[in-house]
């Protein structure tokens, strides 16, 4: 697997001519957000859809040692109109509905807690859809429980929100319990959860839901 400094040195030589302030937020994003600790919940050469893939770091990583494609997708022209080459990622520009298509493994990175209630829930059961009989869906959250470490991404968001950093606007992250909710009523199972947020100054959580072979009545 791709240690972090492997890691630093690829996605330097992949972002080094964006612009100054997109290269820092890229950089504050990788050390803040535990990526190398969910690459290996990907297959190995697996198809996979990134939901919300803003600058395709989370791509870049994934080609490197685990995807053999990975279609990324997000609304935000300024990441994607900058987005860098390579034969396994398109950047779609644009939101998920667009896509069209199924995939061995979807990934879905913060970007749940940005969506109203409704469209979580309708968001999760899109992306059943575009997963092949067996799939996995893999969601990066924040776990709100964590009182202390909750209080800090909430500023850190408010702070996003104001300088328009990301798209949609922050809203209370699901509880461990919600979550998986959301996923049964979408009709995945297999559903795992785990904190993986040691060293860290957010509470990161990560969900993997398996999509049926076969619907039960």
């Amino acid at each position: 697997m791709i240690g972090f400094t492997r890691a630093l040195v690829l996605l330097h030589r992949t972002f080094r001519r964006h612009p100054l302030a997109q290269r820092v937020h890229i950089l504050g994003r990788f050390l803040t957000a535990p990526f190398l600790r969910t690459l290996g919940l990907v297959p190995v050469g697996a198809r996979v859809l990134d939901v919300g893939a803003g600058h395709g770091l989370l791509a870049r990583l994934l080609v490197e040692e685990r995807a053999s494609e990975v279609v990324a997708v997000d609304p935000d022209l300024r990441k994607i109109l900058t987005a860098w080459n390579d034969p396994r990622v398109r950047f779609v520009a644009g939101f998920d509905p667009c896509i069209r298509g199924t995939f061995d493994a979807v990934t879905v990175y913060d970007v749940l807690y940005r969506l109203s209630p409704q469209d979580r829930d309708a968001l999760i059961a899109r992306m059943r859809d575009r997963l092949e009989p067996g799939g996995i869906l893999v969601i990066k959250d924040l776990d709100p429980g964590a009182r202390i470490k909750a209080r800090w991404n909430r500023m850190q968001e408010r702070v996003a929100d104001f300088f328009h950093l990301t798209a949609g606007n922050y809203g209370e992250n699901d509880s461990p319990e919600a979550m998986r909710g959301r996923l049964e009523r979408a009709g995945f199972d297999e559903i795992e959860q785990r904190r993986i947020d040691n060293g860290y100054a957010h509470a990161h959580i990560v969900y993997v839901a398996r999509k049926r072979y076969h619907r039960q009545a």
